[in-house]
């Protein structure tokens, strides 16, 4: 068996499974490090230019291409540039077009994974590995809609309690990520309807994988 990964094929799948493997622990870091860097700048911009050339290098290692097609490219780098300024000067106006921003560039990235994800072939382990890059960046997508929502809308998600409070980053994130495992617990929930349907959409594009 060792005999045959060594041919192309198998520097290939090795390859394959380098790279989701590195795409799936920098998510799970960016995940954990976002809840440490509040109110750090210097540290956000470098997790920004991190997450960004992280995703961006596995995608086209894994979808085998030299180059992002231009609108991707420009997608991305709007992306990246308005979060950047937002860090700074962080006015409504601007939040609004990050979060949108976000959500463009983090449902472009889930739409790479799952063409990688549909190709022909075996079941290797950088596509069972992709799978679960997969479900965070579609949580972190929903995430970002979610915080377009509450930008847009203020009190759309309100964490539960005596006095229901806006929910802050943190639970929009825990809420993006536990309603794509179908579960809810209602400590986190919405006041407006355009955030249900969200929430719902959410939870059927997670049974359809």
């Amino acid at each position: 068996m060792l005999s045959a990964r060594r041919g192309p094929d198998g520097m290939k799948t090795e390859a394959h499974d380098r790279y989701s493997l590195t795409l799936l622990v920098s998510l799970l870091f960016f995940l954990v490090l976002g809840a440490f860097l509040e109110e750090n700048r210097v540290s956000q911009v470098v997790m920004f230019f991190s997450m960004y050339a992280t995703l961006i290098v596995a995608i086209l290692k894994l979808s085998e291409k030299r180059a992002m097609p231009w609108p991707a490219l420009l997608l991305t780098a709007s992306s990246l540039l308005v979060s950047l300024v937002t860090i700074f000067h962080p006015v409504h106006t601007l939040r609004i077009a990050t979060w949108l921003l976000l959500s463009a560039f983090f449902g472009y990235v889930s739409v790479a994974l799952f063409s990688f994800l549909q190709r022909s072939g075996a079941i290797i382990r950088a596509k069972l590995l992709a799978s679960l890059s997969l479900y965070l960046i579609l949580g972190m997508f929903y995430f970002a809609v979610f915080n377009l929502i509450q930008e847009v809308h203020p009190g759309s998600f309100v964490e539960s309690g005596p006095t229901p409070i806006m929910a802050s980053r943190d639970s929009l994130l825990y809420l993006s990520l536990a309603t794509l495992t179908t579960l809810g617990y209602g400590d986190v929930t919405s006041r407006l309807a355009t955030g249900a349907d969200r929430e719902a959409a959410s939870t059927v594009s997670s049974q359809q994988q």
